[in-house]
């Protein structure tokens, strides 16, 4: 685990320099280039000062390698003080001096002489102010520190008796505590330099690294546990035990005191104890998540501590242990998240290395939807070779990961990419070693398969009519939805692929269309790819459009009424009456929930396939239809000519 900035152990050490280019990335204000931020550990004898340079006190977390590999240790971990941050700035960027204003304000403690003295003692009080104003503003503190004395004699008067004489007396006993006040806040007020170092460490957000995800036990032993802590010898169960009494505010060395207490009524005092400590961590629970995810249970008899927890849609409280593995390694997650973030999840960086690997492919899918919610209000990156642990509705957020002769290179170009990760880019689109060869040098993809079977049987009716569909060598892939057009489109323009993408004139479509002309297709140079939504294509722009509308409303019921005969006259429902609207399909369904019944517009558009295959030539073909599709074929044409 790391914890930035103020936990140590030998696994966080391992990690400070590797995340030295994440906190870097994170100073507002400043340019990252100009600015360099070293994580320290604080050891005896050494120490980093403002030119980089080993001295005294600190040193950097890379000189304990030799400790971490096992060797002769260097220091005990007892010697080792907590990881802090030094910040190196540019020579002259913030000078190591006080700024002015924080040297006025000191200086203007300084008490001015008043009206009942004599003029003689008026110039030297004045005299001496000035010369204490002066020192301050060049910066001689330690000469300002001496200046008392001096000034002290300046400052005597000849007899204690007269009244001036006397207000001379009090003004000098002012003045010079005054100024040893001055003198002492000076040398404390923080440099421009110190100022600046602070400001920055403080907008530094949390850093959370997890590489182990131990799944937590609930039940243990108390004395054996209380055996193995005082020989620090803490099995890793239990250590993710302690882990739960904490979060619950539980004392460990309460609890095993308890143990051997057979007394009744201190038994019920237990429980009532142990009823407070659930309903703390369910409280934190949902505070920490907004929502209960789990209700937890304690139970003990003597030194037998057990944990029961139940999911929302469970009856029964289980032993932990006992749930899932699944249900264990998200309880144990979301538990060790907590107590790592120490209950605040918010503005932190969580850098997760290789979460969910024994999860099974829908827990890793769950993962996906968890680390969404984990990311509110935090910056969250974890690294993956899990096909299914990659969000394909977000393609934008995916980077890949290249190892070159310069180190690892992090790249948003899926040509730069490994074998490794182009393996499992595929597998996340479900394209396998046998289904591969189902990408042809110039692609066309559209959204569904619906869309497929139209355009492909519009396509040969066409051809067989002696018009022109679509080009020869085009191989249409229907993607499974707007986003993963993006995302195919995106992988195949990687492979040095002719590409057009097809997209639906609707909200999903629009916007993964927008992702893919603006934030995708700009990275990569001499990419032939054309990208444009169904109703430009067709000369229907102004309004959501999709496949089923370039056919007209009767011929697109017909079929669905092929189709749903039988539950629509159970139901008693007419499709002869569609609710106003532009999308076909979207009037249709209306139809069908208002009804209670279900509509899959993908069967209705195979029935349409089917309908278009039985014609012979363009003539069967509706006008509307055949106009409309004969635009289509001739503006994805063009895309490929350019």
């Amino acid at each position: 685990m790391l914890r930035f900035p103020w936990c140590y152990d030998r696994g966080a050490v391992r990690q400070i320099e590797a995340n030295q280019r994440w906190i870097r990335e994170f100073l507002e204000g400043f340019p990252p280039r100009n600015i360099r931020v070293q994580a320290v550990i604080v050891v005896p004898g050494w120490y980093v000062n403002s030119q980089g340079n080993y001295d005294v006190k600190a040193m950097p977390a890379t000189y304990l390698v030799g400790y971490l590999k096992g060797e002769k240790p260097l220091y005990t971990p007892e010697e080792l003080e907590p990881v802090r941050f030094e910040v190196f700035f540019p020579p002259g960027l913030f000078p190591q001096k006080l700024h002015p204003n924080d040297i006025d304000a000191a200086c203007n403690e300084l008490p001015e002489p008043t009206a009942q003295i004599s003029e003689e003692f008026r110039k030297a009080a004045e005299d001496c102010r000035q010369e204490a104003i002066r020192l301050a503003r060049e910066g001689r503190f330690s000469e300002l520190a001496e200046l008392r004395g001096e000034q002290n004699s300046k400052l005597s008067v000849r007899s204690n008796q007269h009244p001036m004489h006397q207000n001379e007396n009090a003004f000098r006993n002012t003045y010079l505590s005054k100024l040893n006040e001055v003198s002492t806040r000076l040398q404390e007020v923080q440099t421009i330099q110190q100022k600046a170092h602070d400001f920055v460490v403080k907008r530094l957000p949390t850093f959370v690294y997890m590489d182990e995800y131990q799944s937590f036990s609930g039940t243990a032993k108390l004395d054996v546990v209380k055996h193995r802590k005082d020989r620090d010898d803490l099995q890793p169960s239990d250590e993710t035990f302690l882990t739960i009494l904490a979060l619950a505010e539980l004392d460990f060395e309460g609890e095993y005191k308890k143990g051997d207490d057979t007394d009744e009524q201190a038994r019920e005092e237990r429980q009532y104890d142990l009823s407070d400590a659930e309903a703390t961590l369910n409280r934190k629970i949902e505070g920490h998540w907004g929502q209960i995810r789990y209700q937890v249970q304690f139970r003990a008899d003597g030194y037998q501590f057990m944990t029961f927890v139940k999911g929302l849609k469970d009856t029964a409280l289980i032993r932990l242990e006992d749930r899932s593995k699944g249900f264990q390694w998200f309880f144990s997650f979301d538990l060790m998240l907590m107590h790592e973030t120490r209950g605040n999840l918010k503005d932190c960086v969580i850098l997760l290395d290789e979460p969910g690997l024994h999860l099974h492919p829908e827990g890793q899918r769950n993962l996906l939807e968890r680390l969404t919610e984990y990311a509110r209000g935090n910056t969250l990156i974890y690294t993956t070779h899990l096909p299914f642990m990659i969000d394909l509705q977000e393609p934008d957020r995916i980077r890949i990961l290249t190892e070159t002769n310069e180190g690892t290179v992090v790249s948003e170009d899926l040509t730069k990419s490994e074998p490794a990760a182009k393996l499992v880019l595929q597998a996340a689109l479900g394209i396998s070693g046998r289904t591969s060869w189902l990408i042809a040098e110039q692609n066309l993809v559209v959204e569904g398969a619906g869309d497929y079977w139209i355009i492909v049987e519009l396509s040969n009716l066409f051809r067989r009519s002696g018009s022109e569909g679509l080009p020869q060598d085009v191989f249409v892939t229907a993607a499974g939805g707007a986003s993963e057009v993006t995302y195919l489109a995106t992988f195949m323009v990687g492979q040095e692929l002719d590409v057009v993408a097809l997209f639906d004139n609707d909200v999903a479509g629009r916007t993964s269309q927008d992702k893919l002309v603006k934030s995708w297709l700009p990275k990569y140079k001499d990419q032939r790819a054309k990208a444009f939504d169904l109703a430009t294509a067709v000369g229907k722009t102004g309004q959501d459009f999709t496949i089923e509308d370039m056919f007209p409303e009767k011929f697109y019921v017909d079929r669905a009424q092929e189709v749903y005969a039988k539950p629509l006259a159970t139901a008693g429902i007419s499709l002869s009456s569609l609710p106003p609207g532009h999308q076909l399909a979207r009037r249709v369904e209306t139809v069908f929930t208002t009804a209670s019944l279900s509509f899959n517009k993908v069967t209705v558009c195979k029935r349409l396939a089917a309908a278009i295959r039985q014609m012979k030539d363009l003539a069967d073909l509706p006008d509307q239809t055949r106009k409309m599709a004969q635009e289509l074929f001739g503006c994805i044409g063009k895309a490929f000519k350019r």
